[in-house]
Formats: C-alpha cells, sequence, structure tokens
C-alpha cells in the first residue's frame, strides 16, 4: 500500500522507524533533505542509497551534476542485505529507469 508523507525527511524517518518497507523519492532539493535523515537512519540500521543502489553523491566536492536527480531509495533496518540490494537492482533492470537513468548523464 502507499503512505503519503511530506518531505523527504520525513519519509527517511519513515523507513528509520519501520513504518514503511521502503521510501522512494526520484529527486531532492539538496544535501539538506538527505543528510541528517540519512544520518538517523543509518545508525538505526537502515540503508539508504540513489535510485540506481548507488552511494549518495550529493555531500561530495566531486558531486556529479544533476546528483540531486538522483533521488534516493531509503528501506529500514535489516533490510540491507536483502530487501535494499534486490530492490535497487530490480529498479535499475526497468527500461524507464534506465531511460531516466541515460537522461542524466547525457
Amino acid at each position: 500500500s502507499n503512505v503519503i508523507y511530506g518531505g523527504a525527511g520525513n519519509k527517511i524517518l519513515a523507513a528509520a522507524l519501520g513504518e514503511v518497507a521502503c521510501s522512494i523519492q526520484h529527486t531532492v532539493g539538496g544535501p539538506w533533505d538527505l543528510c541528517a535523515p540519512q544520518a538517523i537512519l543509518s545508525a538505526m540500521g537502515g540503508k539508504m542509497t540513489d535510485l540506481f543502489g548507488e552511494e549518495i553523491a550529493i555531500y561530495r566536492d566531486d558531486a556529479p551534476p544533476r546528483c540531486n536527480e538522483r533521488g534516493y531509495l531509503a528501506t529500514p533496518p535489516g533490510s540491507e542485505e536483502l530487501f535494499h540490494k534486490a530492490l535497487a537492482a530490480a529498479m535499475v533492470a526497468l527500461p524507464e529507469v534506465q531511460e531516466y537513468k541515460e537522461g542524466l548523464e547525457s
């Protein structure tokens, strides 16, 4: 089922608390949307990557252009090894997601 939360931070915290199986967002405003929620999620044992299963690059000095459009995939504590990796792989396999990624990289 779908649960509607406002703001990236609230969505990521819902994953940290186990209220949702995952939180997916295709774009974020900037690092301020992800920094604190990702720290909390990670401290609680959850996992967050970009939509393509890669580490979040938005914090780096050498962050690629349009990295805020790589979004995020957040999953609750205990889901990293099985669910998070499988979900990221399934998403990357979708033609629509591949096309979206190619558009970001062009």
